[in-house]
């Protein structure tokens, strides 16, 4: 394509373009590798060439294609993005967590911020509904304590509640904690957590599949739920609330994704429908803990 004065094999600024303006999401993403190869590809492609791609619509391929007349913006952006601290890493990059390699659905992209390193650790998530009553933020703080005197990390959602309790808990403890966010940095949600978000990013690490400069959204509170699953060796969902939305979804990622599910019920007030959606192993209190590190796969 005539114009386009940047390196070709820069594959960040292409992915970027492809998945910011393209339209081309995880799943569309992988269609394209299995089509057309490496993405650098794409800049000799024509319209014919995404013919019959799920998910892409009548418009899609018209999209993708202006989309790559932006990809010098895009290399400007990967460079202020590194002056802030922030790392953009492709899914072809050595520093790309092999554990979201494995899911179905991965990321092309992510942005991090603090440690990357620290995704060498074992994770488990801790996460759950963002009305949580004193009884299961306390256990939260507690299972997270224990978790961290084991050697493992705590892994949450940054949201109010039950992820909270389990990071703050975790930084008091001087373990390591990543938060998986469903907005970009720039935007983090819920305000309130920015300064926790900060804590966070010194010793640990902020992952986001979305550009720092994106907003949150419902969906990307959910789809974030599928990373969260994908980057912890076990699930444990503290509480579920009466909305019984973000705290099972991440349990039905898990389930799908094969980590061990566990849901605390220490009073064993949980009713059938919900034990029976969450696909999880019941456990009363921070006496499973030895037993969640075992299951951890």
């Amino acid at each position: 394509m005539m114009g386009h004065t940047i390196n070709m094999n820069n594959r960040k600024s292409i992915i970027m373009a492809l998945t910011e303006l393209g339209g081309v999401g995880p799943r569309t993403f992988q269609q394209l590798l299995l089509r057309l190869g490496p993405p650098e590809n794409v800049l000799s492609a024509g319209p014919e060439d995404f013919e019959d791609i799920p998910r892409l619509g009548d418009d899609g391929p018209q999209r993708i294609l202006k989309s790559l007349d932006h990809i010098g913006e895009f290399e400007e952006q990967i460079e202020e993005y590194s002056s802030l601290g922030i790392n953009t890493i492709t899914y072809f990059d050595d520093d790309y967590p092999e554990l979201l390699r494995e899911i179905g659905d991965p990321p092309p992209i992510i942005y991090t911020r603090g440690n990357l390193q620290v995704l060498r650790n074992n994770y488990v998530a801790i996460v759950g509904t963002t009305q949580a009553n004193q009884e299961s933020l306390r256990l939260s703080v507690d299972l997270a304590r224990e978790f961290v005197n084991h050697g493992v990390g705590v892994i949450s959602g940054l949201a109010i509640g039950i992820d909270s309790a389990a990071h703050l808990s975790a930084l008091k403890n001087n373990g390591l904690t990543v938060a998986v966010l469903g907005c970009g940095f720039f935007n983090i949600y819920p305000e309130e957590n920015t300064a926790l978000a900060d804590r966070i990013a010194t010793t640990g690490l902020l992952v986001s599949e979305y550009p720092p400069h994106k907003h949150v959204k419902a969906v990307r509170l959910i789809l974030r739920n599928r990373l969260i699953s994908a980057l912890s060796r076990a699930v444990v969902v503290a509480q579920v609330g009466n909305e019984r939305r973000g705290e099972l979804r991440t349990a039905q990622y898990a389930f799908k994704q094969g980590k061990p599910l566990f849901l605390a019920d220490p009073e064993g007030i949980l009713d059938s429908e919900t034990i029976n959606s969450s696909n999880a192993l019941l456990i009363k209190g921070i006496e499973a803990v030895g037993e969640i590190i075992n299951y951890m796969v």
